[in-house]
């Protein structure tokens, strides 16, 4: 064989050893080593309505999946309910991932409404931080522990939106790795249907 071919075979055997140990990345659904991971999982521009957060959290899934025949139910009974109120509460749900070795405290710090252009439109105040534990929201105290991951969510007050029109919420969140800012877009599909400030 000659020289070439055997560097070829060498070059090629070295590929194949370098493809064949690289490490899978860890599904999205756990928390990533070392670090606290924060991400808006939902929003809400709506009302005001004195209440805690209402709306149920979306499924998490490292793959596509349909929801459980439970969870669909619940889901589909918790919309209805919506549906029939005339109030319907803002709120922003974040998905909280600890993968450190230690608990952390989290704390929304800013919420601000921007719109189409960029300008921001309002702040929106954060209240009630719960996190969904089974089917319903429990208070939260802000912690969360080692290797943890959880769905909480904090109750808004009401944003000044127009309905049909796209805005992007932006969300400082703090913790004991510092601050990070978080935005995600909406559109606002119908109105809100009470004014601001109005009593329920």
């Amino acid at each position: 064989m000659t020289t070439l071919g055997t560097t070829l075979l060498a070059s090629l055997a070295a590929f194949a050893v370098a493809c064949g140990s690289s490490k899978p990345q860890p599904p999205t659904n756990k928390p990533v080593p070392n670090t606290v991971d924060v991400a808006i999982a939902s929003v809400t521009l709506a009302d005001d309505c004195g209440t805690g957060p209402t709306t149920i959290p979306p499924v998490q899934s490292s793959r596509a999946s349909k929801p459980s025949p439970e969870f669909a139910d619940l889901a589909e009974g918790a919309s209805m309910s919506q549906a029939k109120r005339a109030c319907e509460q803002s709120s922003v749900q974040l998905r909280v991932a600890n993968g450190t070795q230690a608990a952390s405290d989290i704390t929304i710090k800013k919420v601000e409404v921007l719109d189409e252009s960029g300008n921001v439109v309002g702040e929106l105040t954060p209240r009630e931080p719960s996190k969904w534990t089974g089917d319903a929201y429990q208070p939260w105290d802000g912690k969360v522990d080692a290797a943890q991951t959880l769905q909480v969510s904090y109750a808004l007050s009401q944003p000044s939106v127009s309905a049909g029109s796209t805005y992007t919420v932006r969300v400082i969140v703090g913790s004991a790795e510092g601050d990070r800012t978080l935005q995600t877009k909406t559109t606002l599909e119908a109105p809100a249907s009470l004014p601001p400030g109005a009593v329920t």
